[in-house]
């Protein structure tokens, strides 16, 4: 939708008249993703709030609600008691996927007070996949729900989101952590990476085997990502949590928080 000089050139017009301190790059995991809950709580502890974020998938969801001026804690709150991830359950609902995101969406909107990029408190930058000319695609200006659904509807099990004519998926199938998009705007930039491949675990089901596929095909496109970040989280612990595992929230959280404590202990 944009080329990199377009797409500099508008954020600088829009929000980045001056380099941020702190940006946050968060990655797809489906619910690992709620390890990045923690390690922003970790960063807010230490003073490290950010002021800009980008996010892909499960980390567009988490980065949006955070940038909504919702707290980590409070947000894995309400994604424990509302069943955040109970749309992730097989029957088919549309030839495009196997369940539909509406209620999603709605999910998204009954709990947001912004319903623009423009109207959230910190800066957010979202990526998707535009599916008929297979391509990345940025978002970080005008309607926010239907970009949030776009970047977190993983391809056959969610139906594609429809935006202005085109079908978008899950935006990890090309760059599954953005850092890149936001490195230019931000002087500390922190990457954190909750999906990280699991070497020794058994695949009982046809699930376990799509999501094993999954992972392995989007592994490849963090490797420069990681590179350009100052400081790197990748919570290892995530590994024992499936993508679509429900009701291990808290858990979850307190492995971001440790491995985002970690690293910043070593940081100081």
């Amino acid at each position: 939708m944009l080329n990199k000089i377009t797409l500099i050139h508008n954020f600088n017009k829009m929000f980045l008249s001056e380099k941020k301190n702190i940006g946050v790059s968060l990655s797809g995991g489906g619910a690992k993703g709620i390890a990045h809950l923690g390690v922003l709580q970790a960063l807010e502890e230490v003073g490290m709030k950010p002021d800009i974020i980008a996010g892909v998938s499960a980390g567009a969801i988490i980065g949006a609600l955070y940038a909504d001026g919702k707290s980590p804690k409070d947000i894995c709150r309400f994604l424990q008691e509302s069943g955040y991830f109970k749309y992730v359950s097989l029957g088919i609902t549309s030839k495009m996927g196997l369940m539909s995101n509406a209620n999603f969406a709605d999910m998204l909107a009954g709990y947001m007070t912004a319903r623009t990029f423009e109207e959230l408190q910190i800066p957010l930058v979202v990526n998707a996949t535009e599916l008929i000319e297979g391509k990345n695609v940025y978002f970080y200006s005008g309607g926010l729900i239907d970009k949030i659904v776009a970047s977190s509807s993983v391809p056959i099990i969610l139906t594609p989101t429809k935006i202005n004519g085109k079908f978008y998926v899950d935006g990890g199938i090309f760059c599954n952590m953005p850092a890149k998009v936001i490195r230019p705007y931000c002087k500390t930039l922190v990457g954190v990476h909750v999906n990280p491949i699991i070497i020794d675990r058994q695949m009982k089901n046809v699930r376990d085997v799509a999501e094993r596929v999954y992972s392995l095909v989007i592994q490849a496109n963090t490797v420069e990502e990681k590179q350009i970040c100052d400081i790197m989280i990748e919570p290892v612990e995530a590994r024992n949590f499936g993508m679509f595992e429900k009701n291990k929230g808290q858990q979850i959280f307190d492995i971001g928080y440790r491995a985002a404590m970690k690293k910043l202990e070593k940081k100081a």
